[in-house]
Protein backbone atom coordinates (compact mmCIF):
# COMPACT_ATOMS: atom_id res chain seq x y z
CA UNK A 1 0.00 0.00 0.00
CA UNK A 2 2.81 2.35 0.95
CA UNK A 3 4.58 1.52 -2.28
CA UNK A 4 1.44 2.38 -4.29
CA UNK A 5 1.11 5.77 -2.53
CA UNK A 6 4.78 6.48 -3.06
CA UNK A 7 4.45 5.62 -6.74
CA UNK A 8 1.36 7.89 -7.09
CA UNK A 9 3.18 10.76 -5.41
CA UNK A 10 6.11 10.26 -7.76
CA UNK A 11 3.83 10.30 -10.80
CA UNK A 12 2.04 13.42 -9.49
CA UNK A 13 5.36 15.16 -8.90
CA UNK A 14 6.52 14.24 -12.41
CA UNK A 15 3.21 15.47 -13.87
CA UNK A 16 3.51 18.78 -12.05
CA UNK A 17 7.07 19.08 -13.23
CA UNK A 18 6.01 18.43 -16.83
CA UNK A 19 3.15 20.91 -16.52
CA UNK A 20 5.51 23.56 -15.15
CA UNK A 21 7.95 22.81 -17.94
CA UNK A 22 5.14 23.11 -20.52
CA UNK A 23 4.10 26.46 -19.06
CA UNK A 24 7.71 27.59 -19.21
CA UNK A 25 7.96 26.46 -22.85
CA UNK A 26 4.73 28.31 -23.69
CA UNK A 27 6.05 31.41 -21.99
CA UNK A 28 9.31 31.17 -23.91
CA UNK A 29 7.37 30.61 -27.12
CA UNK A 30 5.25 33.70 -26.48
CA UNK A 31 8.39 35.73 -25.80
CA UNK A 32 9.98 34.37 -28.98
CA UNK A 33 6.89 35.32 -30.96
CA UNK A 34 6.95 38.82 -29.50
CA UNK A 35 10.65 39.05 -30.32
CA UNK A 36 10.01 37.87 -33.87
CA UNK A 37 7.27 40.48 -34.27
CA UNK A 38 9.67 43.12 -32.93
CA UNK A 39 12.39 42.04 -35.36
CA UNK A 40 9.92 41.97 -38.25
CA UNK A 41 8.73 45.48 -37.40
CA UNK A 42 12.32 46.69 -37.06
CA UNK A 43 13.24 45.02 -40.36
CA UNK A 44 10.28 46.71 -42.02
CA UNK A 45 11.25 50.07 -40.54
CA UNK A 46 14.85 49.75 -41.70
CA UNK A 47 13.73 48.68 -45.16
CA UNK A 48 11.47 51.74 -45.38
CA UNK A 49 14.38 53.94 -44.34
CA UNK A 50 16.55 52.39 -47.02
CA UNK A 51 13.89 53.08 -49.65
CA UNK A 52 13.60 56.65 -48.36
CA UNK A 53 17.36 57.26 -48.50
CA UNK A 54 17.63 55.79 -51.99
CA UNK A 55 14.77 57.98 -53.18
CA UNK A 56 16.36 61.09 -51.64
CA UNK A 57 19.68 60.27 -53.26
CA UNK A 58 18.55 59.09 -56.67
CA UNK A 59 14.79 59.66 -57.06
CA UNK A 60 12.94 62.57 -58.65
CA UNK A 61 12.18 65.52 -56.37
CA UNK A 62 8.47 65.98 -56.99
CA UNK A 63 5.49 66.52 -54.74
CA UNK A 64 2.85 65.24 -57.14
CA UNK A 65 1.55 61.76 -56.47
CA UNK A 66 -0.21 59.54 -58.97
CA UNK A 67 -1.64 56.06 -58.67
CA UNK A 68 -1.85 53.52 -61.41
CA UNK A 69 -5.62 53.70 -61.45
CA UNK A 70 -6.15 57.37 -60.55
CA UNK A 71 -9.52 56.33 -59.17
CA UNK A 72 -12.09 58.33 -57.27
CA UNK A 73 -12.17 57.81 -53.50
CA UNK A 74 -15.55 57.37 -51.89
CA UNK A 75 -15.51 59.34 -48.66
CA UNK A 76 -18.68 57.91 -47.14
CA UNK A 77 -17.15 54.52 -46.24
CA UNK A 78 -14.36 55.33 -43.83
CA UNK A 79 -14.75 52.18 -41.74
CA UNK A 80 -14.67 50.03 -44.86
CA UNK A 81 -11.54 51.76 -46.06
CA UNK A 82 -9.79 51.03 -42.78
CA UNK A 83 -10.68 47.33 -42.99
CA UNK A 84 -10.13 46.89 -46.70
CA UNK A 85 -7.11 49.04 -47.35
CA UNK A 86 -5.90 46.91 -50.20
CA UNK A 87 -9.10 47.16 -52.20
CA UNK A 88 -8.56 48.68 -55.60
CA UNK A 89 -10.65 51.65 -56.71
CA UNK A 90 -12.56 51.59 -59.97
CA UNK A 91 -10.50 52.68 -62.87
CA UNK A 92 -11.61 55.93 -64.45
CA UNK A 93 -12.13 55.80 -68.18
CA UNK A 94 -10.75 59.00 -69.65
CA UNK A 95 -11.19 59.59 -73.35
CA UNK A 96 -8.39 61.58 -74.94
CA UNK A 97 -8.96 62.89 -78.43
CA UNK A 98 -6.23 62.34 -80.96
CA UNK A 99 -4.26 65.45 -81.74
CA UNK A 100 -1.10 66.57 -83.44
CA UNK A 101 1.23 68.76 -81.47
CA UNK A 102 1.88 71.94 -83.36
CA UNK A 103 5.30 73.54 -83.32
CA UNK A 104 5.36 76.61 -81.12
CA UNK A 105 5.80 80.02 -82.69
CA UNK A 106 9.08 81.68 -81.80
CA UNK A 107 8.76 84.85 -79.79
CA UNK A 108 10.21 88.02 -81.34
CA UNK A 109 13.52 89.22 -79.98
CA UNK A 110 13.36 92.25 -77.63
CA UNK A 111 13.15 95.56 -79.49
CA UNK A 112 15.39 97.31 -76.94
CA UNK A 113 18.47 95.25 -77.91
CA UNK A 114 21.06 96.97 -80.12
CA UNK A 115 20.68 95.90 -83.75
CA UNK A 116 23.25 95.50 -86.47
CA UNK A 117 21.95 95.30 -90.03
CA UNK A 118 23.81 93.02 -92.42
CA UNK A 119 22.73 93.40 -96.07
CA UNK A 120 23.07 90.19 -98.09
CA UNK A 121 23.29 90.76 -101.86
CA UNK A 122 23.46 88.58 -104.94
CA UNK A 123 26.78 88.52 -106.76
CA UNK A 124 26.87 90.84 -109.79
CA UNK A 125 26.86 87.96 -112.29
CA UNK A 126 23.61 86.56 -110.80
CA UNK A 127 21.57 89.77 -111.03
CA UNK A 128 20.23 88.84 -114.47
CA UNK A 129 16.87 87.25 -115.38
CA UNK A 130 16.62 84.23 -117.68
CA UNK A 131 15.78 86.53 -120.66
CA UNK A 132 18.83 88.71 -119.99
CA UNK A 133 17.00 91.59 -118.31
CA UNK A 134 19.03 93.34 -115.60
CA UNK A 135 17.50 92.81 -112.14
CA UNK A 136 17.06 95.54 -109.54
CA UNK A 137 16.18 95.51 -105.83
CA UNK A 138 12.38 95.32 -105.36
CA UNK A 139 12.12 94.21 -101.72
CA UNK A 140 13.78 92.22 -98.98
CA UNK A 141 13.27 89.29 -96.62
CA UNK A 142 14.16 89.97 -93.00
CA UNK A 143 15.32 87.32 -90.53
CA UNK A 144 16.84 87.70 -87.08
CA UNK A 145 19.67 85.93 -85.26
CA UNK A 146 20.79 86.55 -81.70
CA UNK A 147 24.48 87.31 -81.18
CA UNK A 148 26.26 87.03 -77.84
CA UNK A 149 29.40 88.67 -76.52
CA UNK A 150 30.91 88.08 -73.06
CA UNK A 151 30.24 90.80 -70.51
CA UNK A 152 32.02 93.96 -71.54
CA UNK A 153 34.42 95.44 -69.04
CA UNK A 154 35.84 98.93 -69.06
CA UNK A 155 37.96 101.00 -66.73
CA UNK A 156 36.60 104.30 -65.44
CA UNK A 157 39.33 106.78 -64.49
CA UNK A 158 38.30 109.42 -61.96
CA UNK A 159 40.45 112.53 -62.41
CA UNK A 160 39.91 114.58 -59.26
CA UNK A 161 41.06 118.06 -60.11
CA UNK A 162 43.25 120.04 -57.78
CA UNK A 163 42.85 123.78 -57.34
CA UNK A 164 45.39 126.33 -56.14
CA UNK A 165 46.65 129.86 -56.64
CA UNK A 166 49.55 128.72 -58.77
CA UNK A 167 50.64 125.50 -60.43
CA UNK A 168 52.33 123.19 -57.94
CA UNK A 169 50.60 124.89 -55.01
CA UNK A 170 47.29 122.93 -54.61
CA UNK A 171 44.84 124.24 -52.01
CA UNK A 172 41.74 122.12 -52.69
CA UNK A 173 41.03 118.81 -54.42
CA UNK A 174 37.68 117.58 -55.73
CA UNK A 175 36.19 115.02 -53.30
CA UNK A 176 36.11 111.27 -54.08
CA UNK A 177 32.99 109.87 -55.69
CA UNK A 178 30.83 108.37 -52.88
CA UNK A 179 31.08 104.59 -52.77
CA UNK A 180 30.10 101.86 -50.32
CA UNK A 181 33.57 100.39 -50.93
CA UNK A 182 35.69 103.58 -50.94
CA UNK A 183 39.10 102.01 -51.51
CA UNK A 184 37.95 99.22 -53.82
CA UNK A 185 37.92 99.13 -57.60
CA UNK A 186 34.31 97.91 -57.79
CA UNK A 187 31.71 100.20 -59.33
CA UNK A 188 28.01 99.78 -58.44
CA UNK A 189 27.56 97.92 -61.74
CA UNK A 190 30.36 95.43 -61.06
CA UNK A 191 29.26 94.86 -57.48
CA UNK A 192 25.65 94.33 -58.58
CA UNK A 193 26.84 91.85 -61.23
CA UNK A 194 28.86 89.85 -58.66
CA UNK A 195 25.98 89.73 -56.16
CA UNK A 196 23.39 88.85 -58.83
CA UNK A 197 25.58 86.12 -60.31
CA UNK A 198 26.10 84.47 -56.92
CA UNK A 199 22.68 84.85 -55.30
CA UNK A 200 20.32 84.93 -58.28
CA UNK A 201 22.22 82.62 -60.65
CA UNK A 202 24.02 80.36 -58.16
CA UNK A 203 27.47 81.17 -59.57
CA UNK A 204 30.17 80.79 -56.87
CA UNK A 205 32.85 83.44 -56.55
CA UNK A 206 35.61 81.09 -57.72
CA UNK A 207 33.77 80.58 -61.01
CA UNK A 208 33.31 84.30 -61.39
CA UNK A 209 37.04 84.65 -60.79
CA UNK A 210 37.67 82.23 -63.68
CA UNK A 211 35.23 84.04 -65.99
CA UNK A 212 36.91 87.40 -65.35
CA UNK A 213 40.31 85.76 -65.76
CA UNK A 214 39.38 84.67 -69.30
CA UNK A 215 38.90 88.35 -70.09
CA UNK A 216 42.31 89.26 -68.73
CA UNK A 217 41.13 90.68 -65.38
CA UNK A 218 42.88 89.35 -62.27
CA UNK A 219 40.22 89.70 -59.58
CA UNK A 220 40.46 87.23 -56.71
CA UNK A 221 37.50 85.58 -55.02
CA UNK A 222 38.90 86.85 -51.70
CA UNK A 223 38.49 90.45 -52.83
CA UNK A 224 34.98 89.76 -54.12
CA UNK A 225 34.01 88.07 -50.85
CA UNK A 226 35.28 91.07 -48.88
CA UNK A 227 33.25 93.43 -51.09
CA UNK A 228 30.09 91.36 -50.58
CA UNK A 229 30.45 91.52 -46.79
CA UNK A 230 31.16 95.28 -46.89
CA UNK A 231 28.16 95.90 -49.12
CA UNK A 232 25.92 93.81 -46.87
CA UNK A 233 26.94 95.83 -43.80
CA UNK A 234 26.16 99.06 -45.63
CA UNK A 235 22.78 97.74 -46.81
CA UNK A 236 21.64 96.48 -43.39
CA UNK A 237 19.31 99.49 -42.80
CA UNK A 238 17.40 98.51 -45.96
CA UNK A 239 16.96 94.96 -44.65
CA UNK A 240 15.70 96.35 -41.32
CA UNK A 241 13.02 98.39 -43.11
CA UNK A 242 11.94 95.32 -45.09
CA UNK A 243 11.63 93.40 -41.81
CA UNK A 244 9.43 96.14 -40.30
CA UNK A 245 7.13 95.95 -43.31
CA UNK A 246 7.07 92.18 -43.21
CA UNK A 247 6.12 92.01 -39.53
CA UNK A 248 3.21 94.37 -40.24
CA UNK A 249 1.62 91.83 -42.62
CA UNK A 250 -1.54 90.01 -41.44
CA UNK A 251 -0.32 86.62 -42.64
CA UNK A 252 3.20 85.15 -42.74
CA UNK A 253 4.77 81.86 -43.75
CA UNK A 254 7.95 80.61 -42.12
CA UNK A 255 10.30 77.72 -42.80
CA UNK A 256 13.97 76.87 -42.42
CA UNK A 257 16.66 75.01 -44.34
CA UNK A 258 20.13 73.81 -43.44
CA UNK A 259 23.42 75.45 -44.32
CA UNK A 260 27.05 75.05 -43.27
CA UNK A 261 29.62 77.53 -41.93
CA UNK A 262 33.22 76.37 -41.71
CA UNK A 263 34.79 78.89 -39.32
CA UNK A 264 32.44 79.56 -36.44
CA UNK A 265 33.71 79.89 -32.88
CA UNK A 266 32.85 76.94 -30.67
CA UNK A 267 31.48 74.81 -33.52
CA UNK A 268 32.96 72.11 -35.73
CA UNK A 269 33.23 72.81 -39.48
CA UNK A 270 30.82 69.97 -40.28
CA UNK A 271 28.18 71.25 -37.83
CA UNK A 272 24.80 72.03 -39.37
CA UNK A 273 23.52 75.59 -39.23
CA UNK A 274 20.24 77.08 -40.44
CA UNK A 275 18.79 79.66 -42.76
CA UNK A 276 15.37 80.79 -41.55
CA UNK A 277 12.97 82.27 -44.12
CA UNK A 278 9.90 84.46 -43.55
CA UNK A 279 7.53 85.77 -46.23
CA UNK A 280 4.17 87.49 -46.78
CA UNK A 281 2.69 85.43 -49.64
CA UNK A 282 -0.56 87.33 -50.27
CA UNK A 283 0.59 90.96 -50.07
CA UNK A 284 0.81 93.06 -53.23
CA UNK A 285 4.45 93.86 -52.48
CA UNK A 286 5.98 90.58 -51.38
CA UNK A 287 8.92 90.43 -49.02
CA UNK A 288 11.09 87.36 -48.46
CA UNK A 289 13.65 87.58 -45.66
CA UNK A 290 16.46 85.12 -45.01
CA UNK A 291 18.06 84.98 -41.54
CA UNK A 292 21.19 83.04 -40.64
CA UNK A 293 21.46 81.35 -37.25
CA UNK A 294 23.63 78.43 -36.09
CA UNK A 295 20.63 76.98 -34.26
CA UNK A 296 17.11 75.74 -35.00
CA UNK A 297 15.71 76.22 -31.52
CA UNK A 298 12.61 77.91 -30.20
CA UNK A 299 14.74 80.86 -29.08
CA UNK A 300 15.46 81.65 -32.73
CA UNK A 301 11.78 81.48 -33.63
CA UNK A 302 10.97 83.87 -30.77
CA UNK A 303 13.74 86.25 -31.84
CA UNK A 304 12.36 86.40 -35.37
CA UNK A 305 8.64 86.50 -34.57
CA UNK A 306 8.10 87.72 -30.99
CA UNK A 307 6.99 91.14 -32.31
CA UNK A 308 4.65 89.69 -34.91
CA UNK A 309 0.88 89.77 -34.51
CA UNK A 310 -1.16 87.85 -37.05
CA UNK A 311 -1.53 84.43 -38.67
CA UNK A 312 1.65 82.36 -38.90
CA UNK A 313 1.83 79.30 -41.15
CA UNK A 314 4.59 76.81 -40.41
CA UNK A 315 5.20 73.08 -40.11
CA UNK A 316 4.94 71.02 -36.94
CA UNK A 317 8.55 71.45 -35.86
CA UNK A 318 8.72 71.89 -32.08
CA UNK A 319 10.69 75.16 -32.28
CA UNK A 320 7.49 76.95 -33.27
CA UNK A 321 5.60 75.77 -30.16
CA UNK A 322 6.75 78.68 -27.92
CA UNK A 323 5.13 81.14 -30.34
CA UNK A 324 1.68 79.90 -29.36
CA UNK A 325 2.18 81.47 -25.93
CA UNK A 326 2.53 84.91 -27.52
CA UNK A 327 -0.78 86.71 -27.52
CA UNK A 328 -1.79 87.79 -30.99
CA UNK A 329 -0.13 84.98 -32.98
CA UNK A 330 -2.46 82.42 -34.53
CA UNK A 331 -0.64 79.37 -35.84
CA UNK A 332 -1.82 77.23 -38.77
CA UNK A 333 -0.16 74.19 -40.33
CA UNK A 334 1.45 73.27 -43.63
CA UNK A 335 -0.21 70.48 -45.60
CA UNK A 336 2.86 69.93 -47.74
CA UNK A 337 4.48 68.50 -44.63
CA UNK A 338 1.32 66.57 -43.76
CA UNK A 339 1.19 65.03 -47.21
CA UNK A 340 4.90 64.18 -47.33
CA UNK A 341 4.53 61.64 -44.54
CA UNK A 342 1.99 59.69 -46.60
CA UNK A 343 4.15 60.13 -49.71
CA UNK A 344 7.13 58.60 -47.91
CA UNK A 345 4.97 55.72 -46.66
CA UNK A 346 3.68 55.08 -50.20
CA UNK A 347 7.29 54.68 -51.34
CA UNK A 348 8.05 52.36 -48.42
CA UNK A 349 6.98 48.82 -47.69
CA UNK A 350 4.16 46.89 -49.32
CA UNK A 351 2.34 46.90 -45.96
CA UNK A 352 2.36 50.69 -45.67
CA UNK A 353 1.56 51.52 -49.28
CA UNK A 354 -2.20 50.69 -49.35
CA UNK A 355 -2.96 52.84 -46.32
CA UNK A 356 -0.63 55.60 -47.51
CA UNK A 357 -2.45 55.58 -50.86
CA UNK A 358 -5.72 56.33 -49.07
CA UNK A 359 -4.17 59.28 -47.24
CA UNK A 360 -2.72 60.61 -50.50
CA UNK A 361 -6.09 60.31 -52.22
CA UNK A 362 -7.69 62.40 -49.50
CA UNK A 363 -5.02 65.01 -50.08
CA UNK A 364 -5.41 64.84 -53.85
CA UNK A 365 -9.09 65.72 -53.59
CA UNK A 366 -8.37 68.52 -51.15
CA UNK A 367 -5.78 69.99 -53.51
CA UNK A 368 -8.23 69.65 -56.41
CA UNK A 369 -10.55 71.94 -54.48
CA UNK A 370 -7.68 74.43 -54.13
CA UNK A 371 -7.23 74.37 -57.91
CA UNK A 372 -10.91 75.13 -58.26
CA UNK A 373 -10.54 78.01 -55.79
CA UNK A 374 -7.74 79.69 -57.75
CA UNK A 375 -8.68 83.07 -59.12
CA UNK A 376 -11.69 83.47 -56.83
CA UNK A 377 -12.02 86.30 -54.36
CA UNK A 378 -11.30 85.48 -50.72
CA UNK A 379 -14.94 85.24 -49.66
CA UNK A 380 -15.71 82.79 -52.49
CA UNK A 381 -12.65 80.70 -51.59
CA UNK A 382 -13.82 80.54 -48.00
CA UNK A 383 -17.34 79.44 -49.01
CA UNK A 384 -16.01 76.83 -51.45
CA UNK A 385 -13.71 75.31 -48.84
CA UNK A 386 -16.46 75.24 -46.23
CA UNK A 387 -18.80 73.50 -48.66
CA UNK A 388 -16.43 70.98 -50.24
CA UNK A 389 -13.20 70.71 -48.25
CA UNK A 390 -14.54 70.68 -44.68
CA UNK A 391 -16.52 67.41 -45.13
CA UNK A 392 -13.48 65.71 -46.67
CA UNK A 393 -11.32 66.81 -43.74
CA UNK A 394 -13.87 65.32 -41.33
CA UNK A 395 -13.79 61.98 -43.19
CA UNK A 396 -9.99 62.12 -43.35
CA UNK A 397 -9.78 62.60 -39.58
CA UNK A 398 -12.25 59.76 -38.87
CA UNK A 399 -10.27 57.39 -41.10
CA UNK A 400 -6.99 58.35 -39.40
CA UNK A 401 -8.52 57.84 -35.92
CA UNK A 402 -9.63 54.33 -36.88
CA UNK A 403 -6.43 53.38 -38.69
CA UNK A 404 -3.69 54.69 -36.40
CA UNK A 405 -4.18 52.17 -33.52
CA UNK A 406 -3.86 49.30 -36.00
CA UNK A 407 -0.43 50.13 -37.47
CA UNK A 408 3.11 49.87 -36.01
CA UNK A 409 3.95 53.27 -34.49
CA UNK A 410 7.52 53.27 -35.83
CA UNK A 411 6.52 52.37 -39.38
CA UNK A 412 6.38 55.08 -42.05
CA UNK A 413 2.57 54.99 -42.16
CA UNK A 414 2.50 55.11 -38.34
CA UNK A 415 4.70 58.22 -38.36
CA UNK A 416 2.58 59.82 -41.10
CA UNK A 417 -0.62 59.26 -39.14
CA UNK A 418 0.99 60.41 -35.90
CA UNK A 419 2.02 63.70 -37.51
CA UNK A 420 -1.37 64.12 -39.18
CA UNK A 421 -3.38 63.58 -35.99
CA UNK A 422 -1.04 65.66 -33.86
CA UNK A 423 -1.16 68.57 -36.32
CA UNK A 424 -4.78 68.18 -37.44
CA UNK A 425 -6.12 71.35 -35.80
CA UNK A 426 -3.32 73.33 -37.46
CA UNK A 427 -3.68 71.59 -40.84
CA UNK A 428 -7.32 72.63 -41.13
CA UNK A 429 -6.56 76.18 -39.95
CA UNK A 430 -6.62 77.55 -43.50
CA UNK A 431 -10.36 76.81 -43.68
CA UNK A 432 -11.06 79.75 -41.35
CA UNK A 433 -10.07 82.47 -43.83
CA UNK A 434 -10.15 82.60 -47.63
CA UNK A 435 -6.92 84.61 -47.67
CA UNK A 436 -4.88 81.72 -46.32
CA UNK A 437 -3.07 79.08 -48.34
CA UNK A 438 -3.35 75.35 -47.76
CA UNK A 439 0.40 74.97 -47.38
CA UNK A 440 3.75 76.74 -47.18
CA UNK A 441 4.29 76.34 -50.91
CA UNK A 442 5.23 79.98 -51.51
CA UNK A 443 8.01 80.15 -48.92
CA UNK A 444 9.29 76.71 -49.96
CA UNK A 445 9.57 77.91 -53.57
CA UNK A 446 11.53 80.91 -52.31
CA UNK A 447 13.87 78.62 -50.38
CA UNK A 448 14.69 76.77 -53.59
CA UNK A 449 16.66 79.84 -54.72
CA UNK A 450 18.94 79.29 -51.74
CA UNK A 451 19.05 75.50 -52.15
CA UNK A 452 20.16 75.79 -55.79
CA UNK A 453 22.97 78.14 -54.82
CA UNK A 454 23.97 75.93 -51.88
CA UNK A 455 24.47 73.00 -54.26
CA UNK A 456 27.09 75.11 -56.06
CA UNK A 457 28.96 76.98 -53.34
CA UNK A 458 28.35 74.28 -50.67
CA UNK A 459 29.15 76.35 -47.56
CA UNK A 460 29.95 79.78 -46.12
CA UNK A 461 33.44 80.41 -44.80
CA UNK A 462 32.49 82.60 -41.83
CA UNK A 463 29.36 83.74 -39.95
CA UNK A 464 29.87 87.20 -41.48
CA UNK A 465 29.70 85.61 -44.92
CA UNK A 466 26.56 83.69 -43.96
CA UNK A 467 24.92 86.92 -42.73
CA UNK A 468 25.85 88.65 -45.98
CA UNK A 469 24.39 85.75 -47.94
CA UNK A 470 21.16 85.97 -45.93
CA UNK A 471 20.86 89.70 -46.66
CA UNK A 472 21.51 89.45 -50.38
CA UNK A 473 19.30 86.38 -50.79
CA UNK A 474 16.60 88.51 -49.14
CA UNK A 475 17.16 91.30 -51.68
CA UNK A 476 17.42 89.08 -54.73
CA UNK A 477 14.49 86.77 -53.92
CA UNK A 478 12.29 89.70 -52.87
CA UNK A 479 13.03 91.42 -56.18
CA UNK A 480 12.35 88.29 -58.22
CA UNK A 481 9.09 87.56 -56.37
CA UNK A 482 7.85 91.04 -57.35
CA UNK A 483 8.94 90.79 -60.99
CA UNK A 484 11.83 93.21 -60.43
CA UNK A 485 15.12 92.77 -62.28
CA UNK A 486 17.54 92.02 -59.40
CA UNK A 487 20.62 93.35 -61.22
CA UNK A 488 19.01 96.69 -62.06
CA UNK A 489 17.61 97.00 -58.54
CA UNK A 490 20.96 96.24 -56.88
CA UNK A 491 22.86 98.59 -59.19
CA UNK A 492 20.49 101.43 -58.33
CA UNK A 493 20.76 100.64 -54.60
CA UNK A 494 24.56 100.56 -54.69
CA UNK A 495 24.62 103.87 -56.57
CA UNK A 496 22.32 105.65 -54.10
CA UNK A 497 23.25 103.92 -50.85
CA UNK A 498 26.40 106.02 -50.13
CA UNK A 499 24.26 109.17 -50.28
CA UNK A 500 21.48 107.85 -48.01
CA UNK A 501 21.36 109.38 -44.54
CA UNK A 502 17.72 109.65 -43.43
CA UNK A 503 15.01 107.08 -42.77
CA UNK A 504 13.15 108.31 -45.85
CA UNK A 505 16.25 107.68 -47.98
CA UNK A 506 16.48 104.08 -46.85
CA UNK A 507 12.72 103.55 -47.27
CA UNK A 508 13.01 104.67 -50.91
CA UNK A 509 15.89 102.24 -51.43
CA UNK A 510 13.85 99.39 -49.90
CA UNK A 511 10.98 100.22 -52.28
CA UNK A 512 13.29 99.61 -55.24
CA UNK A 513 13.13 95.87 -54.51
CA UNK A 514 9.34 95.72 -54.48
CA UNK A 515 8.00 98.38 -56.83
CA UNK A 516 10.47 99.67 -59.39
CA UNK A 517 8.44 99.92 -62.64
CA UNK A 518 11.41 100.40 -64.95
CA UNK A 519 13.07 97.24 -63.59
CA UNK A 520 10.11 94.97 -64.22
Amino acid sequence: MAATISQSESLFTEFESLRAELASVKLLREKDQELIKHYEAEFERLREQLVKFKKEAFGPRKERWETEEQGVLEFNEVEALAKEACEEDEEEQIEVKAHVKARGKRRPLPTNLPREIVVVELPENERVASDGTRLKVVGKEVSEKLEYEPAKLRVIEYHRLRYGKDAGDPVKTAPPVPSIIPKGIATPGLLAAIVTAKYADGLPLYRQEEILGRQGVDLSRTSMARWVVQAALAARPIWNILEERLLAAPYLQCDETWTQVLKEEGRKPEAQSWMWVRSNPIDTERIVLFDYDPHRSGDVAKRLLSEYRGILQCDGYQSYNPLEKIKGITRIGCNMHGRRGFRAAADGSAKSKPLASIGLKFYRHLYDIEEEAKGKIWAERHDLRREKAAPIWAQFKSWADVTYPKVPKKSSIGEALHYFLGEYEYLVGYLKDGRLEMDNGFVERMIKNFAIGRNNWLFSDTPEGADASALFYSFVVTAKSNGVNPYKALKEIFEKLPLASTLEDFERLAAILTSTPESK
